[in-house]
C-alpha cells in the first residue's frame, strides 16, 4: 500500500471594526491589534478548512487562460483560445478570486499525487 501525504488547511477569519481617517490607518490598528494579541483568533472564527496534496501536484501540461470581465453585467468569462470556458458573477475581488480556483478545479489537468514517502511539511519550518 502506498502512503500519501495530505495538508490540513484551515482559514480563521473575523471582521474588526475600528474607527481611522483612512482605510490604510484601520489596518495598521488592527495589525497592531493583532501583533499585541488584543485579537487572538481560535476556532470560533474558523471559516473554511480544505484538504489538499502535498506537494501540491504539478501541472500536466501547458495552458493559456483568458479572462474577461464586464463591469455592467458584473460577468467574468474564463476560458481559453479556442473559446471554450465558464461564466462567473463576480461582484468583488474575493468572487474573482473564487471563479478562478474554481475553473482550475474544473479544468486545468494535473498530474496525480505521488504515492511516496514526503518529508513531513513541519520538518521544512
Amino acid at each position: 500500500m502506498k502512503k500519501y501525504n495530505v495538508e490540513v488547511v484551515e482559514t480563521l477569519s473575523r471582521v474588526v471594526e475600528v474607527e481611522a481617517t483612512t482605510y490604510e490607518e484601520a489596518e495598521n490598528k488592527v495589525d497592531e491589534m493583532y501583533h499585541n494579541q488584543d485579537i487572538v483568533l481560535d476556532y470560533n472564527d474558523l471559516e473554511s478548512q480544505d484538504l489538499k496534496p502535498y506537494p501540491s501536484r504539478e501541472l500536466s501540461e501547458s495552458f493559456n487562460i483568458n479572462i474577461d470581465f464586464d463591469k455592467n453585467t458584473q460577468d467574468v468569462f474564463i476560458g481559453n483560445e479556442d473559446g471554450s470556458g465558464a461564466r462567473y458573477n463576480c461582484k468583488n475581488y474575493d468572487d474573482l478570486i473564487s471563479a478562478i480556483k474554481t475553473y482550475c478545479d474544473l479544468y486545468v489537468n494535473c498530474l496525480e499525487p505521488k504515492g511516496e514517502k514526503i518529508k513531513n511539511k513541519d520538518m521544512e519550518r
